[in-house]
């Protein structure tokens, strides 16, 4: 291979280890998300769940 054909192999290759790159970025946001959205659906129900004056009559 010559020069341009070397230019060619690892300029694909970068766009493929950005792709790859980019995906794992993306995923892990979508699951982030995800696993917050749950986290506020129980603490929105856990505080409709407690009375208002529970916390005074805690020994």
């Amino acid at each position: 291979m010559e020069g341009m054909g070397y230019l060619a192999v690892a300029y694909f290759g970068m766009l493929v280890a950005i792709s790859l790159w980019t995906y794992t970025v993306v995923r892990r946001s979508q699951r982030l998300e995800e696993r917050m959205a749950a986290l506020e659906s129980v603490n929105a129900s856990a505080a409709t769940d407690v009375a208002p004056n529970d916390e005074a009559t805690a020994p």
